[in-house]
């Protein structure tokens, strides 16, 4: 018989042509991809077997049959293995391995089993194939079960694809469903004409579709860490969720951070090994890059106790250093974890704790249903806090702070409180986080800025004794450039004097020395505004740059006072208080006016006077308390 083997030479070049995308690609990360590999090596081997057979055909009477039978086995060997390799490989694409146990996968091998034995038994009964009394390469009797075990298993792939299809999106079902198809149509065809050699390279053309259709690595592998990245993450929870998979959410503080202590490429460096080392952890856990330092691993696990190990050995490794740009460096993390399906019921909920930044908190490892209730709870506070914007729910609360040069309350801290209606009091260290992150912290700033120029007008505090109000701006406000001429606007609607308004400005705020701070507060001292420094003593002090800003005010941490006096047992810690002292005399040699917090007691506050502080302020004297409470205490304290 003359073979038409062009097509298997067409074949042969795809094949090579799949194998070398792959290796270039580096695409065997997780099983569905090796037993795709798997494909592409034995579809090759098995079209050179082929066309290799097909030219020795001719030749087999003058120099016998053992070569053409090696040829014709290592050909049916390979060929006849594809079928079950594709079993396989749609089962693991889709997470479905998980849910079949050792001995469905026994059973599914079985017909390919018996493949082998009929292959093994045919040099004894020539039932598989035969050579005729010209040489010829013929089918035997059983040769008929090869092409039924073809079909089983096309069929057996057909029904996984249509049992899991959720778990596959759009551009993933329609190719397996292809291959499948046409797959079954060279068969079919090759049954027909057995000369023509068409059936490899059609299925050459549907893993060539899979490639670039499920296998292609350039869109779902993040450039600089070289893991899955976002978008692959998306794609995969439909196939997580359909199998029960489980999730594991690892998250470093944010990458601006270390781009600003160690600069962009050793930052891209520290990302890359993070990412090697948990591409480590269970090669059944493929590693995703979510971007802005955060990652996850996606897998399939029966029993949480694998999901606790897992996330043991990341803190282990946390708790070492990592080597980067010739230094070691303690990299803080925090770990959430869950089964879908179970703890985390829907992509939604997934991706609201994968997306949910990393806020420092004390717990390292979270579960699923712990990050969803923080999550949950945060995203209840944003909406309370667009609603009080819009309500007018927000109200400002004063503190007042002792002058003690003056023997009276000259001034007092604005602070912004919200309470619900239905949730009740929102705390500021839960609500102004949240603000920040939103953004809404600058509509609130707006709001208290406006609230305490119209209190201060209404009420003639100046003629109480209230020579000024502090008014805190948060980070977000000290980066918009729009800030001073609001301000000026507002000053100018009420007729009163910028004097009467203190800006405080958080340490944290001038820290990483930002332009954008420095032009803003240029143009508020334009306008007249005067400066605090708050919450001084908290771990972000720049001295070269706080003396850049005007600050006339520098507002000590309550912490930097309690580590020198307790306020619940009065001790007095030597050395805590010799850095008080020192802070103090520092801060009046160099022309500042100072101010502690957190005052709770009488000893602390005739500790301070000793040490010669110019103001206090702290519940000795007033919680921070509503403004018509606000206005009795300082006629009665001032003396009106």
């Amino acid at each position: 018989m003359n073979y038409i083997i062009h097509y298997d030479i067409a074949a042969a070049v795809l094949s090579l042509f799949i194998l070398f995308y792959i290796l270039r690609m580096k695409g065997l990360r997780v099983v569905s991809n090796r037993f795709f590999f798997a494909l592409v090596i034995t579809n090759f081997i098995a079209v050179v077997a082929d066309v290799w057979s097909a030219l020795e055909n001719q030749y087999t009477l003058q120099a016998g049959t053992i070569k053409q039978d090696l040829l014709n086995y290592l050909y049916l060997g390979c060929h006849n293995i594809m079928p079950p390799l594709f079993l396989f490989y749609a089962i693991y694409l889709m997470d479905a391995a998980g849910r079949i146990k050792k001995k469905g996968m026994f059973l599914v091998s079985l017909p390919y089993i018996a493949d082998v034995i009929m292959l093994i038994f045919n040099p004894v009964n020539r039932k598989v194939f035969y050579y005729d009394e010209a040489g010829l390469y013929k089918h035997g009797s059983l040769f008929v079960f090869f092409y039924a075990i073809a079909i089983f298993y096309i069929l057996s792939v057909l029904m996984v694809v249509i049992m899991n299809k959720k778990a596959l999106t759009k551009k993933k079902l329609y190719p397996m469903i292809f291959f499948v198809f046409t797959a079954a149509a060279s068969v079919a065809f090759q049954i027909v004409f057995s000369n023509i050699l068409i059936e490899i390279f059609v299925q050459s053309l549907g893993l060539l579709g899979i490639l670039f259709s499920i296998e292609n690595k350039d869109n779902i592998i993040d450039q600089t860490t070289d893991v899955f990245n976002r978008y692959a993450f998306v794609e995969d929870l439909n196939s997580a969720f359909h199998a029960g998979g489980s999730c594991v959410v690892v998250k470093v503080p944010s990458i601006s951070y270390y781009n600003l202590v160690m600069g962009a490429e050793h930052t891209k460096s520290l990302m890359r090994d993070i990412a090697q080392f948990l591409i480590g952890i269970d090669k059944h856990f493929p590693c995703y890059d979510l971007g802005g330092g955060h990652f996850a691993l996606l897998g399939y696990l029966e029993h949480r106790g694998g999901l606790d190990d897992i996330c043991k050995s990341i803190l282990k490794q946390f708790e070492r250093s990592w080597e980067c740009s010739e230094m070691n460096m303690f990299v803080p993390v925090q770990i959430s974890y869950g089964v879908l399906g179970k703890d985390i019921l829907s992509i939604e909920e997934m991706l609201l704790i994968a997306d949910s930044p990393y806020d420092g908190k004390k717990e390292k490892v979270v579960s699923a249903g712990e990050a969803l209730e923080n999550n949950k709870r945060k995203l209840l506070v944003q909406k309370l806090i667009g609603e009080a914007l819009r309500e007018d729910g927000f109200r400002v609360f004063y503190q007042p702070i002792w002058d003690k040069a003056g023997r009276r309350f000259s001034s007092a801290e604005a602070l912004v409180r919200l309470v619900s209606q239905e949730y009740g009091y929102i705390s500021p260290e839960e609500f102004i986080p949240v603000a920040e992150q939103t953004g809404q912290i600058v509509r609130i700033g707006e709001f208290v800025f406006k609230d305490v120029c119209r209190f201060y007008t209404e009420n003639r505090l100046e003629e109480l004794g209230v020579k000024y109000i502090e008014v805190n701006l948060s980070a977000v406000q000290c980066m918009d450039m729009g800030l001073a001429d609001r301000f000026g606007s507002i000053l100018r609607k009420y007729g009163l004097g910028p004097e009467h308004i203190n800006l405080e400005i958080t340490e944290s705020a001038t820290a990483g020395e930002r332009d954008e701070l420095k032009k803003n507060v240029d143009n508020l001292s334009n306008i007249g505004f005067k400066f605090s420094l708050d919450d001084y003593g908290t771990g972000y002090s720049n001295f070269s740059y706080m003396f850049r800003m005007p600050f006339k005010i520098i507002k000590l941490d309550r912490s930097i006072l309690w580590a020198a006096m307790d306020p619940k047992t009065g001790e007095s810690h030597k050395n805590s208080r010799i850095l008080l002292e020192d802070t103090l005399r520092m801060m009046k040699s160099m022309g500042y006016r100072t101010l502690v917090e957190g005052v709770e007691t009488e000893e602390q506050k005739e500790l301070l006077e000793k040490l010669e502080c110019d103001r206090f302020q702290g519940y000795l004297f007033s919680k921070p308390v509503p403004e018509e409470v606000f206005l009795e205490f300082i006629m009665k304290n001032n003396g009106f």
